[in-house]
């Protein structure tokens, strides 16, 4: 059975000129042996843990050995006969795979429609020459992957499926117009320190202390208890055994965290391409499996930079680009329109300013104030919510769902809501400069947006009933990159009025001039 995908293909694409005989490719074969050593080697838990711990152990004492032999034989085999299924080949206007271990998929992007081309490679295909492409059109869709071809080939591919010209063109590319690189950024080391330490330390820590317990166990150690004896010595008092047993979790976790972060932006490099066709943004990063992006800079729109509120008192901020044909999330790993690891806020506004194609320095322009309504809208939301949890509190009380008396929690805690009332107040602010709108909001995460003014397709103006009481409005700026809609929330009306005529005066001016 075969099926295709409908989120990659174009009105009328599905139909081949008849013409078209392009011959189909399979995976390169190498994939067989590395697949082949992954399957040996999945045999190994299993067989060491036999040899070691005796014949006569039983497999269910073994459970981690033989789900780790488990997995590996399956998602092994499964490679294989991916192999064995899946052909590709790339026209003058498709790039089109054919796959499926069980049912047939067939996929296509238009050439005309190709946004990104990633290159990955884990350990064991750098080991084997190989390398992961994946071409993105930018959409929601997750990218068609040529998983594996060789280091060649996929450079081949990457330069011809970002050129906007038949593959025929590519060949006669000379030696003479080889890229120029320019180095933007490097990986500091201080920067661990910011991307490790936070609360997933103690669940990595917690988890990682519990596997190596269960795996330990198998020979009879007890792990926890050990630690557990060695800790009520150093602390008798339980207050201070507790904060030495979260001191330990916590630095577990962030031995691992710091490792992972290691192998995962050793190396790492943010360089702008120049070739003949044009400029790229690239990062290139990883130890064991590497990974290269480029993003045309042809399509960037913007810059933003956000600040999660634990580490915004410390000056810190994660830093990713405005572009068309960039995922803005992602489920495993770094989004691709991210081009920085978490660092401080002044060397993002440094990169920041050499990544923006014109040398602007939006970031760093000083930005209008919100009026005081938009405090007032922020306070009556804390009373609100005090307000209406106590309330419900004290009816789950009356009811024996909760004890007696726990409504006057949120009551106390309205001096804190408060606090973070004015905090989201102050993070507010916005302004139009050199060609950028920039918008400043956030309470648990603050975003500051900087978005090219010809990038804005349109503005969105809301506003709910307590905002038409204190007279302001949220705007909302669309745009095709990006995220695609970034707001500037509770302007007034003359502000509103000041920054639609700036971001886009051709849109507004038919309803601000006169007709007669």
């Amino acid at each position: 059975m075969t099926t295709t995908e409908p989120g990659h293909l174009e009105k009328g694409s599905l139909q081949r000129p008849p013409e078209d005989n392009t011959p189909w490719q399979r995976l390169h074969g190498r994939l067989i042996l590395v697949n082949a050593v992954r399957l040996l080697l999945s045999l190994l838990p299993t067989g060491l843990s036999i040899l070691f711990f005796g014949g006569g152990t039983r497999l269910l004492d073994l459970w981690p050995a033989v789900i780790a032999t488990t997995v590996g034989v399956f998602l092994s085999i499964a490679d294989i006969v991916r192999w064995l299924r899946t052909r590709y080949r790339i026209t003058e206007e498709l790039v089109e795979i054919r796959t499926g271990r069980i049912q047939r998929v067939y996929r296509q992007i238009p050439r005309d429609r190709i946004r990104a081309v990633d290159v990955k490679a884990r350990l064991r295909h750098r080991l084997a020459g190989l390398r992961v492409v994946f071409v993105s059109s930018g959409r929601s869709r997750p990218s068609l992957r040529l998983d594996a071809v060789t280091k060649t080939m996929a450079e081949e591919l990457r330069r011809e499926l970002m050129r906007n010209s038949p593959a025929g063109e590519a060949e006669k590319e000379s030696d003479a117009l080889k890229a120029r690189e320019t180095v933007i950024a490097r990986l500091r080391w201080s920067w661990i320190f910011y991307n490790v330490v936070n609360i997933w330390g103690l669940l990595v820590g917690g988890f990682l202390l519990w596997s190596l317990d269960s795996m330990l166990n198998l020979i009879d150690v007890d792990l926890i208890g050990t630690l557990d004896r060695a800790i009520d010595r150093l602390a008798p008092d339980p207050v201070w055994s507790s904060a030495l047993w979260a001191g330990v979790v916590f630095l577990l976790g962030l031995v691992a965290l710091s490792s992972g972060f290691v192998k995962d932006n050793w190396d790492f490099r943010l360089i702008r391409t120049i070739r003949d066709d044009g400029t790229s943004l690239v990062t290139r990063q990883g130890l064991l499996s590497t990974r290269e992006i480029h993003r045309d800079d042809g399509r960037l729109r913007g810059i933003n930079l956000s600040q999660p509120l634990f580490w915004r008192w410390a000056g810190l901020t994660e830093t990713t680009v405005i572009s068309t044909g960039l995922a803005s999330w992602s489920l495993s790993g770094e989004v691709a329109s991210s081009i920085l690891p978490r660092c401080p806020v002044g060397e993002a506004r440094r990169v920041a300013a050499r990544v923006l194609p014109d040398g602007a320095r939006p970031l760093e322009a000083p930005l209008r104030a919100h009026p005081r309504a938009a405090l007032y809208r922020r306070l009556i939301r804390a009373v609100c919510t005090a307000v209406v949890l106590a309330g419900l509190l004290e009816w789950l009380g009356a009811t024996g769902a909760v004890p007696r008396g726990l409504w006057v929690v949120p009551l106390w805690a309205f001096p804190a809501m408060a606090v973070l009332a004015v905090i989201a107040y102050r993070a507010l602010g916005h302004t139009v400069v050199k060609g950028y709108i920039v918008m400043r909001c956030g309470l648990s995460r603050l975003r500051t947006t900087a978005l090219r003014r010809e990038a804005v397709l349109g503005l969105k103006v809301r506003q709910s009933l307590v905002q038409k009481w204190l007279g302001l409005f949220t705007v909302g700026v669309s745009t095709a990159a990006g995220e695609r809609f970034y707001d500037a929330p509770d302007l007034s009306a003359d502000q509103f009025m000041t920054f639609a005529n700036e971001a886009t005066p051709e849109l507004i001016g038919e309803f601000l001039e006169p007709t007669g």
